[in-house]
């Protein structure tokens, strides 16, 4: 087999075992794993209900909007968490040759996209079902959001991973950035409802474009800013993860040793 064939069952084999692990250490199984963001979802969606009293967050399905934003920045928090401590928990795998830190990294990648793809059908086979409506204009475009948010994981999960070696305290201030990203990536505002001011400088957060840009490949009406295109997301990806391959290639052997 080539190297390629190989580091692919490499990473195979740990999505498996990444997602055993997930599923044993949560009360309920993999049902409980899946229903875990639409906890989340319930909440906020009871709390823009209450408030507001709207069933609709401009011109999109409340249950989409919040499903859209909870699913999404959970994808990218979990996987950008991971390089923290993925040195540490797979520690005994390193003994073997094949086994890369990086593999780890795309193994959580893979289990998280696909547990989050699966709660994202979850969601809107239930919107469909209640109110009989569910519109997907564009599914490529739906898809790509995903895939993006991925990308822009792997990479902070990367860069985390070579940081927290040289800076150990780097967990908590990562704990700060992230909460403060949850903030400024409209998982649970539409930017539009924001001042103009505040929204032309969170539309540089690549988190929110994906966000918004899955929102409106679920429906046409849903509007958003113009500065949100596919074009700047998938270029930042491009060049962010690009970054993060660099700085881990260069620090893998000091990684292994340590």
């Amino acid at each position: 087999m080539s190297g390629f064939e190989i580091q692919w069952r490499v990473v195979n084999a740990l999505v498996y075992r990444e997602l055993r692990r997930r599923v044993s250490d949560v009360q309920g199984g993999f049902l409980a794993v899946l229903l875990e963001p639409v906890g989340q979802i319930a909440v906020w969606a009871a709390l823009r209900l209450i408030i507001r009293q709207a069933s609709s967050v401009n011109n999109l399905n409340i249950w989409l909007f919040l499903a859209t934003g909870v699913i999404l920045f959970n994808l990218y928090a979990r996987v950008a968490a991971h390089g923290l401590t993925t040195m540490e928990a797979n520690k005994a795998l390193f003994f073997y040759r094949r086994v890369k830190p990086i593999d780890t990294v795309l193994a959580k990648a893979i289990e998280e996209l696909g547990l989050y793809s699966l709660a994202a059908i979850i969601v809107f086979g239930l919107v469909w079902a209640y109110l009989y409506n569910l519109v997907l204009q564009n599914l490529p475009l739906l898809v790509i959001s995903f895939v993006l948010m991925a990308l822009l994981a792997v990479a902070s999960s990367l860069l985390s991973l070579v940081g927290s070696y040289y800076f150990p305290n780097l967990k908590q201030v990562l704990s700060w950035i992230n909460r403060a990203l949850y903030l400024a990536s409209g998982v649970i505002y539409a930017p539009m409802d924001i001042p103009q001011f505040a929204r032309d400088f969170l539309v540089w957060n690549p988190l929110l474009q994906c966000i918004e840009l899955a929102r409106k490949a679920l429906s046409i009406d849903y509007q958003i800013p113009s500065q949100v295109t596919l074009s700047y997301p998938a270029g930042f990806a491009l060049v962010y993860l690009s970054l993060a391959l660099w700085c881990y290639t260069n620090n893998e052997k000091v990684l292994i040793r340590r």
